[in-house]
């Protein structure tokens, strides 16, 4: 199983899709929601995109990809 990774700005704030490669499906959406120059808040959302990200990583193992 591959993966398209998608990594984009808009509005000057990152955004990520994860596609599955065979099937066409978006298997993760993550954006970036709060203000560049909050710190506590950076943190926050990279926590979210990581948590996002290992969960999608449990799954594929999960399924045996």
């Amino acid at each position: 199983m591959g993966y398209l990774i998608y990594a984009s700005l808009q509005e000057g704030k990152p955004k990520l899709e994860i596609v599955d490669a065979q099937s066409e499906r978006t298997c993760m959406s993550w954006h970036y929601e709060q203000d560049l120059d909050k710190e506590l808040e950076n943190r926050n959302e990279f926590q979210r995109l990581f948590r996002e990200l290992l969960l999608l990583s449990c799954k594929q193992k999960l399924l045996g990809h």
